[in-house]
């Protein structure tokens, strides 16, 4: 049975959970390499800097920021490469 079989189908009669082609996506098409390249190692580097900020902050800042300096020693001393977690 339908999930809209309780629906008259004179007030409602497209099925909303039917798939239909007008309502695909459009798949764009991917950046080339070298861009992708560029945007991954800006990250990286951000990343980097974030977490060299991060291990500059003195414990006192830390918590009263909320977070704990072992979490904050944690994260600083993470790859680049890693996304950064949660400090809360």
């Amino acid at each position: 049975m339908s999930q809209l079989s309780h629906l008259r189908r004179d007030l409602f009669p497209v099925d909303p959970f039917h798939e239909d082609a007008t309502f695909q996506s459009v798949s764009l098409p991917r950046a080339p390499l070298y861009r992708r390249l560029i945007a991954k190692l800006r990250l990286w580097r951000e990343r980097a800097r974030t977490r060299d900020a991060l291990a500059a902050i003195d414990a006192r800042s830390l918590r009263d920021a909320g977070v704990s300096p072992a979490q904050a020693e944690f994260e600083a001393n993470q790859p680049f490469w890693r996304r950064p977690g949660s400090l809360r």
